[in-house]
């Protein structure tokens, strides 16, 4: 089992602190455990998660392009 690591916001670079956490049985019985973190700064968790929802966005145009290119 891997021990959690202090990672810093990827923005402000202070210290992320524990939201949430759970668990998802995979296939044949295979338990991943996900740890979710945020910014202790709320408007700062704010702007990261409209700054990851757009770069998610973006990625999603640039693989259904692909996919219609490929089909062409």
């Amino acid at each position: 089992m891997q021990t959690q690591r202090e990672t810093p916001c990827i923005r402000c670079g202070r210290e992320r602190v524990f939201k949430r956490k759970w668990q998802e049985v995979i296939g044949k019985g295979s338990v991943i455990t996900h740890v979710e973190t945020v910014c202790p700064d709320s408007s700062c968790q704010a702007i990261v998660d409209a700054e990851l929802a757009t770069r998610r966005e973006k990625r999603l145009l640039l693989e259904n392009k692909g996919k219609a290119i490929k089909l062409s």
